[in-house]
């Protein structure tokens, strides 16, 4: 699978060195970087850094890309980025990168955002959570995207809560992370809080929905829950 100039999530998760820098030290060097993507990359439609709930020193940095590869060559081109890599080297602030890779979107599969307002969304307390499938086969995984792609519509408008419900399809095999091979499918959900979580766990229409699911064979390779940070943005706003 190629890039393109089509939508993409990346998916960079670091690990802090927690004997020089805090994960608030990170995060406040970090903002800055944030600041400038939505005030200069307007290909850069979501930069949102999350706190890991399995591992509290790591800190998953979500992006997405509007216009693919010429937005990212715009985002890592801007002065900010190089300041920022340059900061946190100086200062040792990051032990390692755990986990690299980029998703493209399924065409009219969920949504991203609920961007009704003129402002970002750069809530912290966001639950975010990333779930990776891969299926036995071509027809398995249009069958899941078309029966959850369905249930997604149905959530948009019944759960104004659940704030992304949406996917893609991994660009490349992960060189490190969890298991991630090229077509495999990344679920994302990310809920304003506990409530609508659980509202949308409980619905009946969620639940009517599992033996549809259990027909369909596939593997999960991985579940990771984060919790936004507010530095950063999940959308960009009007």
């Amino acid at each position: 699978m190629s890039i393109g100039d089509s939508p993409l999530t990346a998916l960079v998760e670091y690990q802090v060195r927690t004997e020089t820098t805090t994960v608030d030290e990170w995060l406040d060097v970090w903002q800055s970087r944030g600041q400038d993507a939505l005030m200069g990359e307007p290909g850069t439609s979501a930069y949102e850094a999350a706190r890991s709930l399995q591992d509290e020193s790591h800190v998953l940095v979500f992006e997405r890309y509007a216009q693919g590869q010429s937005s990212i060559d715009a985002h890592v081109a801007r002065p900010a980025h190089g300041v920022l890599m340059e900061t946190m080297g100086e200062r040792s602030m990051t032990r390692r990168r755990v986990m690299s890779n980029q998703f493209a979107d399924i065409e009219g599969y969920g949504w991203w955002d609920r961007a009704q307002a003129a402002e970002p969304m750069s809530d912290a307390g966001v639950t975010i959570t990333l779930i990776g499938t891969r299926f036995s086969d071509a027809a398995m995984q249009q069958r899941y995207i078309e029966v959850t792609g369905a249930h997604a519509d149905y959530c948009r408008e019944a759960e104004p809560g659940t704030l992304i419900y949406s996917g893609g399809l991994a660009l490349r095999d992960a060189d490190r992370g969890p298991d991630v091979k090229a077509g495999d499918m990344l679920f994302v959900a990310a809920f304003g809080n506990e409530q609508a979580a659980i509202t949308h766990r409980d619905d009946p229409r969620h639940i009517a929905l599992q033996p549809a699911l259990n027909e369909i064979k596939r593997e999960r390779t991985f579940l990771l829950s984060y919790t936004s940070t507010g530095n950063g943005y999940l959308w960009r706003g009007k």
